[in-house]
């Protein structure tokens, strides 16, 4: 049959394992519905290329577009003139809710922070928590606002923990690596937890404290995993991440699509289910995604 709908699934970084795992999900959407989905997006982070795709998308007269977000004001502008132009968009993982955009696939930032905050409360009694997010207010910037706020105020309840923020360049992996390296060395032991909010920086804080030897005296809790991540969790590197289902956000948001192509309406907001992993389950959960260890950085 000729598919009744073209669109389009933009990621933020090709390159992230993340994205390999929405995709299929995207995909097993679009054959139900008979449609015809593509994958772009640059293969390493960049701001203009994310939006220019929505540019192109809209451009082509798309039917529907699902993209992330990586600039609250830049994406957002582009997101209003596609649905200006009668293309229906769906936001996933991290969301522009001040945007035009029909329908959020993903995570509550404020609940994630909440249960960061309860996480390093059953872990620790007292100490410094570091958050790491990124430098530049425009990516990503309101979801990450979110996630410390929802942190902030759980652990509100507990005056014996405090909590910093660590701004991370996404210039370069070298920057990263250099700003978490200066963290660990420069206050050596002023640091009990850090939360790391995506795979490539939860991997640099491992490997940082490898070199330093500082595995037995910092927790770490990291969001999302790949193989790498799993297999430091099972280690006990990583004490604990927290992980979306990216296959079933990348289903949710090409049903969502769908569902305004057809019936011009669709849920303002599709949760996604929270996992928590840590060395208790870690086994179970390898064997509940199967595929997921073979999808290395």
């Amino acid at each position: 049959r000729p598919p009744l709908y073209h669109v389009v699934l933009i990621a933020e970084q090709l390159a992230w394992p993340y994205w390999p795992e929405v995709y299929p999900g995207a995909r097993a959407a679009a054959a139900e519905v008979n449609a015809v989905v593509e994958l772009a997006g640059s293969e390493n982070f960049s701001i203009d290329q994310s939006t220019e795709q929505i540019e192109i998308a809209t451009a082509a007269r798309l039917d529907g577009i699902a993209t992330c977000v990586v600039d609250t004001i830049a994406t957002s502008a582009a997101i209003d003139r596609a649905v200006t132009s009668g293309i229906p968009v769906v936001t996933l993982e991290y969301d522009a809710s001040s945007s035009k955009r029909q329908c959020f696939v993903g995570v509550n930032s404020f609940d994630l922070g909440q249960s960061f905050g309860r996480l390093a409360a059953s872990q620790m009694t007292a100490g410094e928590i570091v958050i790491l997010v990124s430098d530049d207010p425009r990516t990503t910037s309101l979801s990450e606002n979110q996630i410390v706020a929802g942190l902030r105020d759980y652990l509100a309840h507990y005056p014996t923990i405090g909590l910093t923020s660590l701004e991370i360049s996404r210039d370069s992996a070298f920057a990263a690596e250099k700003s978490i390296r200066e963290l660990l060395v420069d206050t050596p032991s002023g640091v009990s937890t850090i939360i790391s909010l995506n795979v490539e920086d939860t991997l640099r804080v491992v490997e940082v404290m490898i070199d330093y030897g500082r595995t037995n005296s910092i927790n770490v809790l990291g969001y999302q995993e790949n193989a790498d991540v799993l297999e430091y969790v099972k280690s006990g590197l990583i004490q604990t991440v927290i992980a979306s289902d990216p296959y079933q956000i990348g289903y949710d948001s090409i049903q969502a699509l769908a569902e305004i192509k057809t019936n011009n309406r669709t849920s303002d907001y599709i949760p996604s289910n929270l996992v928590t992993i840590d060395r208790t389950n870690i086994d179970d959960y390898l064997a509940t995604v199967g595929t997921t260890a073979d999808n290395p950085a």
